[in-house]
């Protein structure tokens, strides 16, 4: 077995684990990023719409745009990468995590200081929603039909039933489209979209795309291949209504129902799991509840710009710094609990007793104009700003002035008014 000694191995190789990767190379660290695919760039690879970067380069970028520039500085940096190369285990051993990985050459053992954990996100499947019906071929998530479409050059099908009506849907739908699919359907629960506004214009309507809030699929009809699907309408619990079945012929269904962290690896190991992100418990620095393991990206909770999620790799990778340099901590880590319209939030605690300001992000569970967001300690209003309009559609964020809360105990709760 080959060994390799490092100060950081980095788990994952997309655009959050990328960035990490180049961040903790230009503060100095030896750094391994290893990556169980065939190539560097995550998800991203496959995004071939634009869109991305406009917080971080100020352009909308294409997804392999954004990949690659990070992808080109982490190779200009010198640094390691491994891919196809899987984690099989990791245990602390002598203040050393230790992580045993196979590839197709080669056995590895790394020895590290710390790790990043940047291995994103999964889609949800039809059997999570509890769907009825048979399991013919032409049922795809939408991540899928992204890589058959925009990598291998395949459509799924000519008439097309999106389920699910966020960000990734829509952008399906606007894709779909655009390669000539002849019928196209995208139905969801809710009273209306649920994604970013500028892609409810940009992919729904301003293609004339058709769409039917307030509708599940009952059922999937057909016994090798899709023949169609029943919908029904539903009320605002999301339940049945009695008689408004209908069929629906279609070739292809196309599932887009929500993104979900990649944290079994995590809790496996014994990091506590907050039950409202799915991802892993953090502090400031987004180092999970085991010493020295970080966490960065979708891993944390699903972004809805990849800027915001590569900016976290950027905290965790000086935290990562703080925590091989031995800086201070709390005696007693502040804990941040979230306030009655608070759906969830990120980080859960303050640990470090200096450093940078604290960035939160959080949705909200309601929708509300003229929102006031506030942070209190105590019955001490720490901090506070406001925004135009919020809903649990949008994650949010904001910073707090770290002074703001100096060495104070208590606990700080995040709410909107």
């Amino acid at each position: 077995m080959k060994e390799i000694r490092k100060d950081v191995v980095v788990v994952g190789g997309g655009p959050s684990g990328l960035a990490a990767t180049a961040k903790l190379a230009e503060l100095g660290y030896d750094v391994a990023l290893v990556e169980s695919g065939d190539e560097l760039g995550g998800i991203l690879i496959q995004c071939i719409h634009d869109g991305f970067g406009t917080k971080l380069f100020g352009k909308a970028l294409s997804g392999p745009e954004f990949a690659g520039n990070f992808i080109e500085k982490v190779r200009g940096l010198g640094t390691d990468t491994f891919l196809q190369t899987h984690v099989t285990s990791v245990e602390r051993r002598d203040g050393h995590w230790i992580l045993e990985a196979v590839s197709p050459k080669e056995v590895i053992k790394f020895i590290s200081k710390a790790i990043v954990y940047a291995t994103g996100c999964r889609e949800r499947t039809p059997f999570e929603i509890l769907l009825g019906g048979t399991r013919p071929a032409g049922v795809y998530t939408a991540g899928m039909v992204q890589r058959l479409v925009n990598l291998y050059g395949v459509l799924p099908g000519k008439r097309v039933l999106i389920v699910g009506g966020g960000d990734v849907g829509m952008i399906v739908a606007r894709h779909l489209y655009l390669e000539g699919v002849e019928d196209l359907l995208v139905v969801f629960p809710e009273p209306w979209f649920v994604g970013l506004p500028r892609n409810v214009q940009q992919c729904i309507l301003d293609f004339g795309i058709q769409f039917r809030p307030r509708t599940i699929v009952k059922e999937i009809v057909g016994k090798e291949k899709v023949k169609g699907a029943i919908l029904v309408k539903v009320d605002e619990n999301w339940r049945p209504i009695k008689g408004t079945e209908e069929f629906y012929p279609c070739d292809s269904v196309v599932f887009s129902v929500g993104l979900v962290p990649n944290a079994s690896k995590l809790e496996e190991l014994g990091a506590d799991i907050d039950p409202r992100t799915r991802g892993p418990v953090v502090n400031e620095y987004f180092e999970t509840t085991l010493k020295g393991v970080f966490a960065v990206g979708n891993l944390l909770t699903p972004f809805d710009y990849v800027d915001d999620a590569v900016e976290t790799a950027f905290i965790a990778a000086e935290g990562v710094s703080k925590f091989l340099n031995n800086e201070p901590k709390r005696e007693k880590p502040l804990p941040i609990r979230p306030g009655r319209k608070v759906r969830l939030y990120i980080p859960h605690r303050i640990e470090w007793l200096q450093g940078r300001d604290l960035t939160l992000f959080f949705r909200p569970s309601v929708e509300e104009a003229n929102a006031k967001i506030s942070l209190k300690l105590g019955d001490l209003e720490v901090y506070y700003t406001r925004r135009p309009y919020v809903r649990p559609s949008l994650l949010e964020r904001i910073v707090l002035p770290r002074d703001r809360i100096g060495e104070k105990d208590g606990e700080v709760v995040l709410d909107v008014e």
